[in-house]
């Protein structure tokens, strides 16, 4: 009798976590919805924020936008790679340390073929982040 019961408690903790697995995740993220709804659209889907945010539209503006105004910044890189920075500057940056960590990072992130943003440009690179990639992030 004893062994039955364990094996059943086993089971519905089994069958729990993975009902939980989904709908867990999906309830998690629609109370911080206001905050970052793409991480939880994330989980319910199994795609990761990350890949949300830097699949996005927003990112494509990004790239096209940062491509325009500073040509030979993005020279030569990859949209890929630049889809990449944008999205670091969101996830990474700003929640981790705001503007200050963001300034910080964004000059040798975006360092390229000799070039490195000075303030000025990294104020505008931030900027230009947050209207398109992050702007994603905070849209339902």
């Amino acid at each position: 009798m004893k062994n039955w019961r364990v094996l059943a408690l086993t089971l519905l903790v089994a069958v729990l976590a993975a009902c939980g697995g989904s709908s867990g995740a999906a309830g998690s993220g629609g109370p911080s919805s206001g905050a970052t709804p793409t991480a939880g659209a994330s989980a319910a889907g199994g795609t990761s924020a990350f890949d949300l945010m830097h699949d996005s539209e927003a990112a494509a503006a990004f790239v096209t936008a940062l491509r325009a105004q500073f040509p030979a910044l993005a020279a030569g890189r990859s949209d890929t790679a630049l889809r990449d920075d944008g999205t670091h500057i969101c996830l990474d940056d700003l929640p981790k340390g705001g503007d200050r960590l963001a300034l910080t990072r964004i000059p040798p992130r975006f360092a390229h073929g000799g070039i490195t943003p000075d303030q000025p440009t990294a104020g505008a690179i931030l900027a230009l982040a947050r209207s398109t990639v992050c702007a994603a992030a905070s849209t339902p």
